[in-house]
């Protein structure tokens, strides 16, 4: 599905990411974890060609994006929800998740099984964006994502600074998601999350990924004492 080999990435001229590779099989949801400032967001943005990235390799479904830009890569089947989410406060519910249709030339509709997943959506489909709570604005920004119907979901810590209740929503609509045939890739920091919905994990330090695997056969301890040590 996705396959990134050997990539560096930059800000400006700091090199932020060492050769990184990694595989998301179809299918499957695949978290990358870390420390605060390892490079997680950096990776992500990598694949969606937010930032700079002269040296590797990045595929999806045997094709090569890394020189394409990123609403090239969003046509292909890429929906990415970033760090902090990014809805338009002053724009109302529908007309965020209309935006989420400019993949597809803002034909179509919004498929309906999305407002399965997020009932609040119709019920606040006038309001403001801003005014939505936290956990609120998360689900709007994971349906937008959805709304062009994507091969790989990209999430940025879905549940950042979200109450325990809606994180436990989020988690059941990832693996819904993930149900349907759509890939998610997604950068975490709360590890009894990722271990309770992902098939694999990556862990990162300094720019490079230092342990991976099936989260069935990882030891949650040891992930654990590598991200607080």
């Amino acid at each position: 599905m996705l396959e990134v080999t050997s990539i560096d990435a930059y800000y400006g001229e700091g090199r932020i990411i060492h050769g990184l590779s990694l595989s998301v099989p179809k299918g499957k949801i695949v978290s990358l974890i870390g420390r605060n400032g390892v490079g997680k967001s950096t990776a992500l943005k990598s694949v969606m060609g937010l930032v700079k990235t002269p040296r590797g390799s990045i595929k999806l479904d045997g094709r090569e994006i890394v020189k394409m830009p990123p609403y090239g890569r969003a046509k292909l089947g890429i929906g990415y929800v970033p760090q902090g989410r990014d809805i338009f406060p002053q724009m109302t519910v529908q007309e965020n998740l209309d935006l989420g249709l400019a993949p597809k030339g803002g034909a179509g509709k919004i498929p309906d099984y999305i407002f399965e997943l997020f009932p609040m959506l119709p019920k606040f489909s006038k309001r403001k964006g801003g005014d939505l709570s936290g956990g609120q604005q998360q689900q709007l920004a994971i349906a937008r994502a959805l709304a062009a119907e994507p091969k790989i979901l990209i999430l940025d810590e879905p549940t950042e600074g979200i109450q325990p209740s809606i994180i436990k929503d989020i988690g059941a609509a990832i693996r819904k998601i993930s149900s349907r045939g759509i890939t998610v890739l997604m950068v975490e920091q709360y590890l009894d999350f990722v271990m309770g919905i992902s098939d694999n994990l990556h862990v990162m330090e300094k720019g490079r990924i230092i342990l991976s695997g099936a989260v069935k056969d990882l030891d949650s301890q040891k992930v654990q004492k590598i991200l607080t040590n």
